[in-house]
């Protein structure tokens, strides 16, 4: 093997070293060729970073060393080894069983006619196939090169690839958020996974989501439950270096990125989000355009989370206006629709519901009655006790109120029909329309049920003045296991307080 050996001037060499080596495996059962290659390529340097070799001098060490090894860049194999096809029956085994196709594999062979070089080309999934004659140290320069530019593009796309799934998830976990604050600590929690942070932290703060309100900042999460002890800072109080990387961030509208630490920038049309995260290195430009691809994911999920917000408020208006319009039309004036909704969520919460199912009910709930549109007025506002039959009139509205509510699709009004049709149930049975039972009747049912009997019998009426509250205590008391849920009737005692400040936060004028 002819050695025109090229050697590069030793000054300031480790200045170039800026990076993780690249592996260099030789696969040679002639320990000289070993010698020759690593001697060959002693100072060579691709993208600042220079080569680590490793050594197997059979085919068979060579499977036992890869099995290990997951980042080899270029493999230098041997045709004859142990065996004369033992170099092709190690790329079928890198390439099949291993499913390796990002190592740049170059065959080399001491014995040209041996193995053809136009059949082994076309059989095998190699990039080169040169005799170990015609590879001079230039030339395995050149070769070397053209490996590692090739492996370093193939890796680039594969990491593009693996990024861009990791975006999709994240940005997936993002999108199922639908209340702000559970977005913000998911979107930060996605934004970590995305970093591959390990958790560790370099300064006080690792990181946080904060909300820009002019010069100040709102903590709204932070990873790890740090705590800075406060709810909102001022911009010009923060750390040097934390005050730097906001300031510019906010300034340009952009994501931020400085040696140790960035911010990513998410507005929308009504609100600024910024995720500051310190203990971040060596990000590439890929790193930063997949961060740049995932902030406009954010900013698409909090404008969906705006207009969902806007949707949802608009909804429980008008639902509290129609429950005021029935109450109004049956001479009942006052907060009453707002008190039982706010008392059928702390009810909710109370028995163990998520604050989602407790949300749902608090705004279906102000349409329990709205079966009274179809109650003649007579009825309705009689100031005296009905007769059985006016009765059986007034019964009606349960049923009623379910067929106008019932069908829709949309999940607020189908809780809300359930309601209509079973907050006059009662645990004993006694109830109507259904003379349902126990817990056969819906949680939600007897929720607004035992909300509506407390409201109702406090609260002025055409047929009635409003009871005080030790005679409503002792109803309750009393029904408790008849008309209502004994669970909740407990829970309702066990946390009276809050009922109360709640009726006397919306009392009737």
């Amino acid at each position: 093997m002819e050695n025109e050996l090229l050697f590069f001037d030793e000054k300031n060499l480790s200045d170039e070293f800026v990076g993780e080596p690249w592996k260099v495996l030789i696969i040679d059962d002639e320990s000289e060729v070993h010698k020759v290659t690593r001697l060959a390529l002693k100072r060579f340097v691709f993208d600042g970073r220079p080569l680590e070799f490793i050594s197997a001098y059979s085919g068979r060490e060579a499977r036992t060393l890869l099995k290990t090894l997951s980042d080899v860049a270029v493999i230098l194999l041997d045709v004859v080894m142990e065996t004369e096809d033992a170099g092709l029956e190690l790329v079928r085994f890198i390439r099949k069983e291993m499913g390796n196709e990002t190592s740049r594999i170059v065959l080399r062979t001491g014995q040209p006619g041996q193995a053809p070089e136009r059949e082994v080309i076309r059989e095998y999934d190699i990039n080169d196939y040169k005799a170990k004659t015609e590879l001079t140290s230039q030339k395995l320069f050149t070769l070397m090169h053209a490996c590692l530019r090739s492996y370093r593009d193939i890796m680039t796309l594969e990491k593009s690839k693996k990024g861009l799934e990791k975006v999709i998830n994240a940005s997936k976990g993002v999108f199922e958020q639908r209340a702000f604050g559970s977005f913000v600590s998911g979107a930060m929690e996605q934004l970590l996974l995305l970093l591959r942070l390990d958790g560790s932290s370099i300064y006080t703060y690792d990181s946080l989501a904060l909300q820009l309100m002019e010069t100040e900042l709102k903590v709204l999460a932070a990873s790890h439950d740090n705590e800075i002890g406060v709810e909102t800072i001022k911009i010009s109080q923060l750390p040097d270096k934390m005050k730097g990387i906001i300031t510019e961030a906010v300034d340009s509208r952009a994501n931020v990125y400085h040696e140790c630490s960035l911010v990513i920038y998410c507005c929308n049309s009504t609100l600024t989000t910024l995720f500051f995260v310190e203990g971040v290195r060596n990000l590439s430009d890929i790193d930063r355009n997949l961060l740049s691809l995932f902030t406009e994911n954010i900013v698409v999920a909090l404008e969906n989370i705006r207009l969902n917000n806007m949707l949802r408020d608009s909804n429980r208006e008008v639902i509290y206006r129609l429950g005021e319009v029935i109450e109004t039309r049956s001479e009942e004036t006052g907060f009453h629709v707002k008190r039982v909704a706010f008392y059928s969520e702390l009810l909710g919460l109370l028995y163990g519901l998520s604050a989602e199912q407790a949300e749902i009910i608090k705004q279906a709930s102000p349409l329990h009655d709205i079966g009274k549109v179809g109650v003649p007025d007579s009825v309705l506002n009689k100031p005296a006790k009905l007769d059985p039959d006016e009765w059986e009139v007034m019964k009606t509205h349960a049923q009623m109120g379910h067929d106008i509510l019932y069908g829709s699709g949309n999940p607020l009004l189908d809780m809300a029909a359930e309601i209509a049709l079973t907050h006059h149930e009662k645990w004993d049975g006694s109830g109507y329309p259904r003379s349902l039972q126990g817990e056969s009747i819906p949680i939600s049912g007897r929720i607004v049920a035992l909300a509506d009997v407390f409201d109702a019998v406090g609260s002025w009426r055409c047929y009635k003045k409003p009871w005080p509250l030790e005679k409503i205590l002792e109803l309750l008391e009393t029904e408790s296991g008849r008309h209502f849920d004994p669970t909740l009737v407990r829970l309702f005692f066990e946390n009276k307080e809050q009922f109360l400040e709640i009726r006397d936060r919306y009392k009737d004028q």
